[in-house]
């Protein structure tokens, strides 16, 4: 068995590749999260006037 720092660190490198997220594509356009958006998308528009509704200091 590994003792110390080292097995921290085997502990802290699994433990984030067991909860790295999943990208998905744009639900209305089909662009991948590191891709641009097509010129008609709307969907990170719309995203922002959701988080501007949940702030109420924003109105």
């Amino acid at each position: 068995m590994k003792k110390g720092r080292h097995r921290r660190f085997e502990e802290a490198r699994s433990l984030k590749r067991a909860t790295e997220a999943t990208a998905e594509p744009c639900p209305e356009c089909g662009a991948d999260p590191e891709d641009d958006h097509a010129s008609w998308c709307l969907y990170e528009e719309s995203l922002a006037e959701e988080d501007e509704e949940d702030v109420p200091w924003a109105r």
